[in-house]
């Protein structure tokens, strides 16, 4: 009575609440206070929210989550799971993991009732995942109950089910959930009945009464007490089933009780020789309404004729029994083909739909590598012609710097050697066979300047015709150590290890030809080789300053050399 009245206050308050104030976390959070205990109610109150009163993405996935529990619990049909994702989707990233997976467990029902357990499975696994990290107990038991119902309707037989209910009555008895942990308990002690382990069945009923008892759930006690009486009928002991029957029927004042408790009594009767009694409770029974009923009506009215003797009555209804079992089992056969071919089907579009999806997702990535390759061409081809532009330029500012430099040293260039042997007459050719190239190259710009592609195709055909012969230079050390005061000599003391093309370098730096003069002699597009070159060899000669400094200094030191020794004689 206080309960009630404390429901009944709570209600109030609520309602006063929600007509003065719009919805919050604390108006929810009391709805879902109320969810376990009357369902009815809050879903009442759930309904009645307009979503405009809604304020804030929590208040509304934290609304969805009670709204479909609501729904379920009342046994109105989940048809999508569209209401359930907006709960799901919130609380994923949040740190409310009790929530989360009680989303996840809905989510999973929805799915169930959609006809689609495979996946409602793996929802339900996550969901497990979740909730384990969390001390919802309540969650984590209805997690393993729905798995245990859906692995039963599945039909697999590993017992996976059972372990599933007895895990699930272990976290309701954590939960301090009773009411829970006494259905579990109850339908175990129903499963183990028709099983070799009987003794399974006697414990798990025992704990279903005395949870009944500690509820005082009258209707409760008295099923398992029904229950019990059928064990024992089971296991041929008469006596007892007799005597729990009894105490059923005795004793259960205005608490409906089953046909099975009046069967239970009849069959016990019967087999304990008291026709009479047998007869009177078998005239209790209710008229069989299906072919179940009817089954378990023509067993225990044979066994009533069994104990009278009339054997052939018994036989008449013996075969009326099998001809119906039979029956039973043609519609159950039936009716578990018609579950196979939906579940065939099911599982066929799914799989079609697996497929689309596979292909969708390979179109996809084909589509992205498509692009990818056609990005990177481009890139290539950008590359590309902006190398060619570059080398193009490139060259066009070398034919200007031979133009500026044509200029200053054409008239000089030929007097930078002595002209008194034929060494000096080959480098005289060499030197005026270049300068022809050079104006060949300042020709080519004004002629192809305005067609890139033919004009590097000309400056590089004309460069190879140009090409300095072999041998042009091969006295060129003789000419320069001759004319520098023996410098060549000098250098090659100091370091051993240069090459006949080191010392050629050297020569014509010590001639004083710039290094696009010497870009024409070695046949080069530009000068930036032959600084390469000079860097090279510096580093090979291990100077701490510029090769052009250094053959500077060189020359000093030998025309100095050269002007003591001439004083000197």
């Amino acid at each position: 009575m206080k309960k009630l009245c404390f429901f009944l206050l709570l209600v109030t308050i609520l309602s006063g609440c929600r007509s003065k104030s719009r919805v919050n976390q604390l108006f929810l959070s009391s709805v879902d206070s109320m969810m376990t205990d009357n369902p009815d109610t809050a879903y009442k109150m759930l309904k009645d929210i307009s979503p405009d009163e809604l304020n804030t993405r929590r208040e509304r996935a934290y609304y969805a989550l009670l709204l479909t529990q609501a729904r379920h619990k009342n046994y109105i049909p989940l048809r999508n799971d569209s209401l359930i994702n907006v709960a799901v989707n919130y609380f994923r990233g949040k740190q409310d993991r009790e929530k989360y997976a009680r989303a996840l467990l809905y989510k999973g029902i929805c799915i169930e009732e959609m006809n689609d357990p495979r996946k409602a499975i793996e929802v339900y696994a996550e969901a497990e995942k979740v909730a384990l990290g969390t001390t919802d107990y309540l969650t984590t038991g209805l997690i393993n109950s729905q798995m245990a119902w859906l692995y039963q309707d599945m039909y697999i037989e590993n017992q996976v089910d059972i372990e599933r209910f007895k895990k699930a009555m272990e976290y309701f008895r954590l939960a301090g959930h009773k009411k829970n942990e006494y259905s579990v308990a109850s339908l175990l002690g129903q499963i183990y009945r028709p099983t070799t382990e009987r003794d399974s069945a006697y414990y798990y009923l025992e704990i279903a009464l005395e949870l009944a008892r500690e509820m005082k759930d009258s209707v409760a006690l008295f099923h398992n007490y029904s229950l019990v009486a059928n064990t024992y009928l089971m296991d041929e002991d008469y006596e007892r089933a007799r005597n729990m029957a009894l105490y059923v029927v005795e004793n259960h004042g205005s608490i409906p009780i089953s046909d099975e408790t009046y069967h239970c009594l009849s069959r016990s009767y019967a087999r304990l020789g008291k026709t009479d009694s047998a007869r009177y409770y078998y005239t209790r029974i209710s008229d069989p309404t299906d072919p179940n009923a009817k089954h378990s009506q023509l067993i225990t009215l044979t066994e009533i004729l069994k104990a009278e003797r009339n054997y052939k009555d018994a036989l008449l209804h013996t075969e009326q029994s099998r001809r119906l079992a039979d029956s039973i089992i043609d519609a159950s056969r039936r009716m578990d083909l018609y579950e196979i071919e939906n579940r065939y089907n099911n599982q066929r579009l799914e799989n079609i739909n697996q497929r689309l999806e596979y292909r969708t997702r390979v179109n996809h990535y084909i589509i992205v590598l498509i692009s990818l390759v056609a990005i990177m061409i481009s890139i290539g081809f950008c590359v590309v012609i902006d190398r060619k532009h570059r080398d193009i330029n490139e060259k066009i500012a070398f034919i200007e710097q031979l133009k500026t430099e044509s200029a200053l040293y054409s008239n000089t260039l030929l007097e930078k050697l002595d002209k008194q042997n034929m060494v000096e007459i080959q480098l005289k050719e060499a030197l005026e066979k270049r300068i022809q190239t050079i104006r060949e190259l300042i020709d080519l710009s004004y002629r192809y300047g305005g067609v890139p592609d033919a004009f590097v195709k000309h400056f590089n055909k004309t460069l190879n015709i140009n090409r300095l012969s072999e041998g042009a230079l091969d006295d060129l050390s003789e000419v320069v150590n001759a004319k520098y005061d023996g410098v060549i000599d000098y250098l090659q003391e100091k370091h051993t290890d240069l090459s006949t093309d080191d010392i050629n370098l050297i020569c014509l730096l010590c001639c004083g030809f710039s290094a696009t003069e010497m870009s024409v002699f070695y046949n080069h597009s530009n000068g930036k080789s032959i600084y390469s070159r000079k860097r090279r060899l510096a580093l090979k000669m291990g100077l701490d300053i510029s090769l052009d400094e250094y053959v500077a200094l060189s020359l000093h030191y030998c025309n100095t050399r050269k002007e003591h020794y001439l004083a000197e004689n």
